[in-house]
């Protein structure tokens, strides 16, 4: 007996004896009625209006179906268009996603939680502590502006520019270099690093990071670029 799905010789056990195997059957049932399936699927996807409308599914010409879909972002409310097989994107950027999602009550509270849980092992709390003293542990996240910042001295420098209307570049990439500076004045020409901790005076905890820190300053002067380091935000005032 020979199935007729793959032509190969069976016992016919399987079932009527017609396949010799589950996969055979259904193989042959998809391939037999793929026509029809198909039309069954057109029919129901065509015609559909963007899921924002509040309309029912109906007959519309094909190319309406291919415009852009015209959204109202989660987040901050504006509209914006996104071609249609990405209609179910409801932000409008990276930023707009992750604002949300640090605005949301539960996320916060599944973050404390988690944090609670880490800081039970004292060898884990001592790796914070350890962080903490390099500078990247701190409350991180973005200004209404959008303008992201990785700490409150940060937070407050980049705020105070947006409320002046200071035109300025946050964490531009120094020229010729992989490394990465605070802040930038276009009109000033001039560079801002952002030292809150004071990392010549916590060179003994920060080890390799405050070597990293002094490559940075060799970078700036090596490009003879106009640099300033500021530890404090009067301090940051005074250059602008």
């Amino acid at each position: 007996m020979n199935c007729e799905n793959c032509s190969r010789e069976h016992d016919g056990s399987y079932g009527s004896g017609r396949f010799c195997s589950c996969k055979c059957a259904r193989g042959f049932s998809s391939k037999a009625k793929r026509e029809e399936i198909n039309e069954k699927v057109r029919k129901k996807l065509k015609g559909r209006l963007p899921w924002n409308t509040g309309l029912r599914t109906r007959e519309i010409p094909e190319q309406v179906r291919h415009e852009p879909v015209k959204i109202i972002c989660s987040n901050c409310k504006i509209e914006f268009e996104r071609p249609w097989n990405r209609r179910f994107r409801k932000f409008c950027s990276i930023s707009c996603a992750t604002k949300n999602r640090w605005q949301s009550k539960e996320y916060r509270e599944f973050q404390v939680s988690s944090n609670r849980e880490r800081c039970k092992d004292p060898k884990e709390r001592e790796r914070l502590r350890d962080i903490g003293r390099k500078g990247g542990f701190g409350k991180k996240g973005y200004t209404e502006g959008g303008t992201r910042f990785e700490s409150m001295l940060e937070k407050q420098c980049f705020e105070h520019l947006e409320e002046h209307d200071i035109e300025f570049v946050a964490h531009p990439r120094i020229p010729n270099s992989s490394k990465v500076g605070d802040v930038f004045l276009p009109k000033k020409n001039l560079w801002i690093e952002i030292d809150g901790i004071d990392r010549e005076k916590r060179k003994k905890w920060l080890k390799e990071n405050y070597n990293y820190w002094i490559e940075k300053l060799e970078i700036y002067k090596r490009e003879q670029l106009s640099v300033v380091v500021v530890k404090s935000f009067d301090d940051f005032k005074l250059h602008l």
